[in-house]
């Protein structure tokens, strides 16, 4: 009878405290799920965010700022591979004063880049401009494998010695196909054939 009473006595401690284990035991298990769970999955999140990071570098939009005779001048966002075109056709179009023959509407854009479209009589100030350039140096150039010995002279820091050895040089050896191979004369070092670079032609 004893026993049995000290077993009614402490039963419902014994009952509390497998009660408790129970819980203790079933909240490390969902834990550990959870863990497992999140395991799993942060690979594949890994490697979805790096997919998503390298298609906006290849398809990121970019910046222009295209000006002059365009309806609606000013900065436009575009995608990365768009085409002068394309960044026209967000500035509303051409003016009826705009010269389209001195854009390559076709031209990749990037980003930061500025557009100037001219009109037509910039366009032609342009031309002018860019021939009297090439008028010019084509003037200020002696023509080396042409140049007879006075005009050879012409050139700094050759006299009639140094003339008449490129002379003689092309002579033998067929006409210059680089100003590098001045080089190859006695007399001419790298000093001196940089010097005569910007003045020469082939």
């Amino acid at each position: 009878m004893m026993i049995k009473e000290r077993m009614k006595k402490f039963l419902p401690f014994i009952i509390a405290s497998f009660v408790l284990i129970f819980i203790v035991l079933f909240y490390f298990s969902q834990n550990n799920n959870e863990q497992t769970a999140w395991e799993e999955t942060d690979e594949p999140f890994q490697q979805t965010t790096a997919s998503s990071e390298e298609q906006t570098e290849e398809t990121g939009e970019i910046m222009v700022d295209i000006k002059g005779e365009v309806n609606k001048p000013g900065v436009y966002e575009l995608e990365g591979d768009a085409r002068v075109k394309e960044v026209i056709l967000k500035a509303g179009g051409l003016t009826k004063k705009a010269e389209e023959k001195q854009l390559n509407l076709a031209e990749k854009l990037s980003d930061q880049q500025m557009i100037y479209v001219p009109n037509q009589a910039e366009a032609e100030e342009m031309e002018e401009t860019g021939e009297e350039q090439e008028v010019n140096q084509s003037e200020d150039t002696v023509d080396i494998n042409a140049a007879d010995l006075t005009e050879l002279q012409e050139l700094s820091g050759i006299g009639p010695a140094k003339a008449q050895a490129i002379i003689d040089y092309r002579e033998e050896n067929g006409p210059f196909e680089t100003v590098d191979e001045l080089s190859e004369i006695s007399g001419f070092g790298e000093k001196t054939v940089e010097k005569l670079r910007e003045s020469i032609k082939i």
